[in-house]
């Protein structure tokens, strides 16, 4: 993603918030415990995520004055701060904002779509500008790929496959739900083969929703805003990925297994159909039911040399 830069200053004056520190330039908003790259802002609503702040990605954030009084005074004088009565409307109305009045989330590249050579793209099939293609993919009938899609070589998208749609997030404002805006992106490595009426969701910021090399999707399959899929991975029908959870090299999702939200499932383990992972799954292990619970291991399918080392 390319960033653009935004002053503390500015921000203050959208808010309508004096700050406390130094008039830092930021270029990109996150939340404080995902991979940060750049100069973040970011929000504190419980006192757990505090540690985070010590990261030298984030260079401010909007937090109550409960939290605030919390810090250390290296970290006050290091950093900027908003301190608000109720940070997550606070800077989830500046991302609107942001998306809404400026310039803040368009990268120049959105209006440039790149395709490499042997590229069959149905002519029902509808892909927006800003997607990058490379060589030799096929995408089938009624699939859409949407702005800010990356998409590697030898990738196959069959028919009603949706990449790159609105990631589903729902905050409230006085008591009325409304979905936050979803500016990010997905990136779709070589040799990854999508199912049909498969649902792959951008990330939330900036950043992508990413599937790794070789990996292998079926059909009605739902991979949600900011989830990591590693390489030679299977996902088979109806098993769904739900906000931010990520699965490790080798993974097999059975049909219909859920993964909820920010938990890892680690590389080479199996999910049983019909499963829902509740915590974390380790590596080469096999889990099954609801919630899903230890019932063997898996065989490695890495090298033997590799597997002495463990």
């Amino acid at each position: 993603m390319t960033f653009r830069n935004i002053e503390i200053k500015e921000i203050s004056n959208i808010l309508g918030v004096e700050y406390l520190g130094e008039n830092s330039v930021v270029n990109a908003l996150n939340l404080a415990n995902r991979e940060l790259n750049g100069n973040n802002l970011t929000y504190i609503g419980h006192e757990s995520y505090l540690k985070y702040l010590a990261q030298e990605e984030i260079v401010g954030a909007i937090l109550s004055k409960e939290h605030f009084e919390l810090l250390d005074s290296s970290l006050k004088e290091s950093k900027s701060f908003f301190v608000v009565d109720n940070p997550e409307k606070e800077f989830y109305n500046l991302h609107d904002y942001l998306y809404k009045n400026t310039d803040f989330y368009i990268s120049p590249s959105n209006s440039i779509s790149i395709r490499g050579e042997n590229v069959i793209i149905h002519p029902s099939a509808v892909v927006e500008d800003g997607v990058t293609i490379q060589d030799n993919v096929v995408i089938g009938p009624n699939a859409v790929i949407h702005t800010g899609t990356i998409i590697g070589s030898n990738v196959t998208i069959n028919a009603g496959a949706v990449i790159g749609g609105q990631g589903f997030q729902v905050l409230y404002n006085d008591e009325v739900p409304y979905l936050v805006k979803h500016v990010g992106g997905v990136k779709i490595n070589d040799n990854v083969s999508i199912g049909a009426n498969s649902c792959i969701a951008n990330s939330l910021f900036d950043g992508y929703t990413e599937i790794g090399r070789s990996t292998k999707i079926d059909d009605l399959v739902f991979v949600a805003h900011n989830c990591k899929i590693g390489e030679n991975c299977v996902l088979t029908p109806g098993a769904i990925m739900t906000g931010s959870s990520s699965l490790d090299n080798g993974v097999w999702l059975a049909p219909n297994a859920v993964i909820l939200n920010k938990l890892n499932v680690g590389e080479e383990a199996f999910v049983g159909s019909m499963s829902l992972v509740l915590k974390n799954v380790p590596e080469n292990t096999q889990v099954f039911g609801v919630p899903a619970k230890k019932l063997g291991t898996t065989v490695s399918k890495r090298p033997k040399e590799d597997c002495d080392k463990i």
